[in-house]
């Protein structure tokens, strides 16, 4: 499966459940990640992204699940690369706001979810 078609599956994944299943959130995390996995980061803003999103899967996941992401790499400095990582993390740090506002989950993790949700959204925000 190529890079952007992976993404934006897990993007859809997101917007129609949430932040529910640990698994396939870190499984999106992982891929985002693929894209700052090399030399040629855009900008400062493009690494402060790159630097949330991997802030995030270790923060919120620190026991990680045994996850294969296999997909074709894509460049950072591709613009639909771009713009499906920019849809990415604001469906994602959306998920985690909604998440931080459920009673029933621990205190700690609804604050975990509102900080990275924060952090998330904030460096979506420097890219546009």
């Amino acid at each position: 499966m190529n890079y952007i078609t992976a993404l934006r599956q897990a993007t859809a994944y997101l917007e129609e459940r949430g932040v529910v299943d640990e698994t396939e959130v870190q499984a999106g995390l992982r891929l985002a990640g693929l894209a700052f996995d090399s030399p040629d980061v855009p900008s400062r803003e493009w690494a402060l992204l790159g630097f949330e999103l991997l802030a995030a899967l270790t923060e919120l996941y620190p026991d990680p699940a045994p996850i294969a992401v296999l997909a074709t790499r894509s460049s950072i400095t591709s613009a639909s690369t771009q713009q499906a990582l920019i849809r990415f993390v604001s469906v994602l740090a959306n998920g985690y706001d909604q998440a931080s506002r459920q009673p029933e989950l621990p205190t700690g993790r609804r604050f975990a979810y509102a900080a990275t949700a924060g952090r998330l959204s904030g460096a979506a925000r420097g890219l546009l």
